[in-house]
């Protein structure tokens, strides 16, 4: 009895016994009619080697389904735009009178698979597997025309168009670009509605049933690829070693570069903190924020505890946590006070940073009184040395000659007569200016003898310096000031001729005059010696407004905040030369604070951020740089910064700041735990949240270090496939 063996559509094996001179054909009909009947014998699977060469047998079918399936996706997907023009051509168009006059796109492109010899899907997954490949080739295709379209939307040659309807040309654009844009979960989208519509017609689902089926698997095809992309992010980072300190060091040095920010010169506690938090942050795979680090790398620096709103400055955590910390301090309950107290730390550690750079030894009185006594002592030295090179010089031989005194006492008239400052020389330099000219002067009826020598020269050159100390009237000071100069630039030399007829010396002194030639050049040097000594003490007296201050009328109580804080940069100049350097930078850090505090004391004040970061920009790094040093600098930037981080609130945020709503729901809380029997049931569960909300907010500041990531249009997977199914559909 001959054997037959058959094999079905799945690969299995059938053997049929037949009768003596049966047929193939005939065997295969008893094999039917057993499968039919129940009766069939049991199927056997393949071997190994027989798949195998089935398979390898395969191949070149599957190539040619691909092929079909390229020349036909694409087709169909096209029939979105084509078919309304071939029905709009088909029912106006009178060239053509039997229906149909044109046929679908698609149906051309099977014609034309068929002309080539490509196979048609025969099996149930073959066709299924076809939808897929259609709906994937034809979303492909648009997705590829969508983004060349875009390119060429966004070239000179849509001048035209950007002149004439700019709305239309940025409407088209941002349509093409949205078709091109994130291909693969489209593509998805696109495998997942061929493969879900297919599979739900071969299950004999009717239209409405494949639609649905077709948008259900849209959505998830859509989803596989970025769920795929995450599970296997996630996997290499659990794999993935952790990273070394030397590795984080170089990564917040990049990133904390990009905002300006110098990694090396944070403190070293700073740093611990920062990389155990960019760790973190690595570990999520998502990029992190420069800003948002530089904010944290402030915080950390000064010791100060931030919330994820502060680091963010997204205005939504800033609102939810500025609110929640109002509500929680509204409440009676101690275990929502942890916003509320986080902020009174926070203010306080502002004002012990300012404590740490000076601000509590700060005093503007003190640093002013010290700023004046050392420009005074300096001032009283070189007066102590001129004094000592004038009497040097006195008593030198030739030390009590007569110098000439005619072209001195001109010079001086001359150059306030130049000015216009006659006017103002006080009577009593005049008057002994005038003494000096006639040689002589008459007090209570008696004349006396006016010597000008080296001691009355070094007198005169006193007595204008008292006097310009004691006046505070701006003329009087610059005509005393003219005098000064004139008296400085004259010449000096011995007197050669009488004064009014009168004899210089008797024949006594001439004789003695005569005698000391020789030793007059020495005498000379020294005078003028002297002389510049003088002018030089008297430039410097005269060389900024902080000098001339101190040296007449200033006060110390406003001499800081006169000359440095509210002075220019050569006023400060002036200071940093002649006062002590620590006390000036204790009393302006002092004056920051206060005015950060409005006046209060460190256990009431409340640092305001705006009212010290005024101050700050008011006197300005130039300024700053003549007390502080570069990281002191940096400190007082980085106190204004984090307070401001600390306060502000952005545009796009909405915090109560009537506390009224915070008032109410603290209240509220309050209230309903006395409610009898739902109170104590509810009110514990509404704090827990409340509580959760604020230590998250508070402490996990981690994903306020992360870039945000534009939320994923729910829209954008389903276009594609959407138009590769509706160019199907009107191919039907």
């Amino acid at each position: 009895m001959p054997t037959y063996e058959f094999t079905s559509p799945d690969g299995k094996t059938y053997e049929v016994g037949a009768p003596e001179g049966a047929t193939r054909e005939q065997a295969f009909g008893m094999l039917q009619s057993q499968i039919d009947s129940g009766t069939a014998p049991a199927a056997s699977d393949p071997s190994l080697v027989v798949s195998a060469g089935r398979m390898l047998n395969d191949v070149p079918r599957q190539f040619g389904l691909a092929g079909r399936y390229a020349l036909t996706g694409p087709a169909k997907a096209a029939q979105v735009v084509k078919e309304p023009l071939r029905y709009f051509t088909d029912k106006v168009l009178p060239d053509r009178q039997v229906p149909p006059k044109s046929t679908p796109l698609g149906v051309q492109a099977e014609k034309l698979a068929d002309t080539l010899g490509l196979p048609r899907p025969q099996t149930p997954t073959e066709r299924v597997i076809g939808d897929a490949s259609e709906m994937v080739a034809g979303a492909g295709g648009l997705a590829g025309l969508a983004g060349k379209g875009a390119e060429m939307v966004s070239r000179p040659v849509a001048g035209f168009l950007a002149e004439n309807a700019p709305k239309a040309l940025t409407t088209g654009e941002s349509l093409l670009r949205g078709l091109a844009a994130n291909v693969p979960a489209q593509l998805g989208g696109a495998a997942g509605a061929g493969l879900a519509g297919g599979a739900s017609r071969e299950a004999g689902g009717g239209p409405w049933q494949q639609l649905g089926a077709s948008v259900l698997g849209t959505l998830a095809g859509a989803m596989m690829p970025g769920g795929a992309g995450n599970l296997l992010a996630a996997g290499r980072r659990l794999l993935a070693p952790a990273p070394t300190a030397e590795k984080l060091d170089m990564q917040l040095t990049r990133v904390l570069g990009q905002s300006g920010t110098d990694y090396s010169a944070l403190p070293a506690a700073a740093k611990i903190a920062l990389r155990r938090e960019m760790a973190d942050a690595l570990s999520t795979g998502r990029e992190v924020s420069p800003e948002a680090l530089s904010r944290l790398a402030d915080f950390r620096a000064l010791d100060i505890t931030p919330t994820r709103g502060m680091i963010s400055q997204n205005p939504v955590d800033i609102t939810r946590e500025q609110n929640l910390a109002k509500m929680a301090a509204n409440s009676s309950d101690g275990q929502l006070a942890g916003l509320p107290m986080l902020q009174n730390q926070n203010n306080r550690a502002l004002i012990g940073r300012m404590n740490d750079l000076g601000a509590q030894q700060g005093d503007t009185f003190a640093a002013g009184e010290r700023a004046i006594g050392a420009i005074a002592a300096k001032d009283a030295a070189e007066q102590a040395r001129v004094s000592g090179l004038y009497t040097r010089a006195r008593e030198m031989p030739g030390g009590e000659i007569p110098l000439e005194r005619t072209g001195i006492v001109n010079g001086v008239y001359d150059a306030l007569n130049r000015e216009n400052k006659l006017r103002y020389l006080p009577a009593a330099i005049a008057d002994t200016l005038n003494d000096i000219s006639l040689g002589q002067t008459t007090v209570g009826g008696r004349t006396f003898q006016v010597p000008f020598d080296a001691k009355a020269l070094d007198n005169l050159l006193t007595d204008i310096a008292t006097a310009q100390r004691s006046t505070s009237d701006g003329n009087v000071r610059a005509a005393l000031g003219i005098a000064r100069r004139a008296i400085d630039a004259a010449p000096i030399a011995p007197i050669k001729a009488p004064v009014q007829g009168q004899p210089l010396v008797t024949e006594a002194g001439a004789a003695y005059l005569r005698g000391s030639d020789a030793e007059a050049p020495a005498f000379m040097d020294a005078l003028h010696e002297a002389r510049r000594a003088a002018a030089a003490r008297f430039n410097w007296r005269e060389s900024s407004r902080p000098v001339e201050a101190a040296l007449g009328a200033g006060q110390p109580d406003n001499f800081v905040r006169r000359f440095v804080v509210g002075g220019s940069l050569e006023d400060a100049a002036a200071v940093a030369r002649e006062a002590p350097a620590a006390q000036v930078k204790e009393a302006i850090v002092s004056h920051l604070k206060d005015r950060a505090l409005n006046g209060a004391t460190d256990e009431v004040g409340r640092f305001s951020q705006s009212a010290y970061n005024k101050a700050l920009d008011a006197i300005g790094d130039r300024k700053l740089q003549l007390f502080f040093s570069p990281e002191e600098i940096t400190q007082l930037h980085r106190v204004g910064r984090v307070s401001s981080l600390m306060q502000v609130q952005p545009v796009g945020s909405a915090v109560n700041n009537s506390n009224s709503g915070a008032l109410l729901l603290g209240r509220g809380i309050d209230m309903l735990g006395k409610v009898p029997f739902l109170g104590p049931l509810t009110a514990p569960a509404a704090q827990n949240i409340n509580i959760t909300l604020q230590q998250r907010a508070a402490q996990n500041v981690g994903p306020g270090l992360l870039r945000p990531v534009p939320a994923p249009s729910r829209v954008q997977p389903l276009l594609l496939p959407g138009l590769a199914a509706g160019g199907a559909l009107l191919s039907q």
